[in-house]
């Protein structure tokens, strides 16, 4: 497509909420925008709207133009040329937390490889009160377009750091003041019976082998998600998101007058 294409320093998401999530939280970040068939009226139209508010170049393109930027993606009929995925430092998580006067919720993420499990883990992280999603460099899916999707836009609103050294970064929490607490099947354990209304990074591993024995041994304390039958252990975002709701329904109890304390 090539009227008014954007520099090589763009990428493209695609897909009526990762467009509307960008548009909402990160406008300068977008730059051009593609739909088929525009219309101020229809399913794209609060889109359009907000792109034409922010000044931003709506273009109208073919199916295939638009799977020339995408591929085969399930883009609904518009993608959207934006600035790289801005990765934050450590201590921005943080201060997300303090900004808000609340004790840190961090997830931090040991080689998760599957774009659509790191999209899923960002999406309940976001929706389940978290501050912030820590992935390493190595050995790991970044914050791609399909990760952008899958997170339904989330990846727009909450911030993400990529560290060098996934223990070393633990460790700075850890100075923090920030408790860890790994999730592994064969831990000794239960997840509801600790404390996780304190600042708390929850440690998810891998799809396959689960967190590394480094990742794991960092940890203060590791956790299990009680299961019946014999599968074993759970998918690495359904793992996580249920770590985060327990956390998160521990700290709207905790609240609540007369809630009881977990040990550490």
């Amino acid at each position: 497509m090539r009227p008014g294409e954007p520099t090589r320093n763009s990428r493209y998401i695609y897909g009526r909420h990762p467009v509307s999530e960008a548009l909402r939280a990160r406008p300068s970040d977008v730059r051009r925008i593609y739909v088929v068939d525009s219309g101020h009226t229809g399913r794209l139209a609060d889109i359009e709207r907000a792109a034409a508010h922010h000044g931003i170049p709506i273009v109208n393109v073919s199916k295939a133009a638009i799977e020339e930027l995408v591929g085969a993606a399930p883009h609904q009929g518009i993608a959207a040329a934006v600035a790289p995925f801005a990765y934050v430092e450590i201590l921005d998580l943080l201060d997300a937390a303090r900004k808000e006067d609340q004790p840190p919720l961090l997830l931090v993420l040991d080689q998760i490889q599957d774009p659509h499990n790191l999209g899923a883990l960002v999406r309940s992280a976001y929706a389940l009160g978290a501050h912030g999603v820590v992935i390493p460099k190595d050995r790991a899916v970044e914050v791609t377009p399909t990760v952008v999707k899958a997170s339904a836009g989330a990846t727009s609103h909450l911030p993400i750091a990529r560290v060098t050294n996934l223990r070393r970064a633990m460790d700075d929490l850890k100075k923090a003041g920030v408790w860890l607490v790994g999730a592994a099947a064969n831990a000794e354990r239960v997840l509801a019976d600790v404390d996780l209304a304190q600042p708390t990074a929850l440690v998810i591993g891998s799809e396959g082998q689960g967190a590394r024995r480094l990742t794991l041994e960092t940890c203060d304390l590791l956790v299990r998600v009680p299961m019946a039958g014999s599968l074993g252990s759970l998918n690495a975002s359904v793992a996580g998101a249920i770590c985060l709701y327990e956390a998160a329904r521990q700290r709207q109890e905790r609240a609540t007058p007369g809630s009881r304390n977990r040990d550490r």
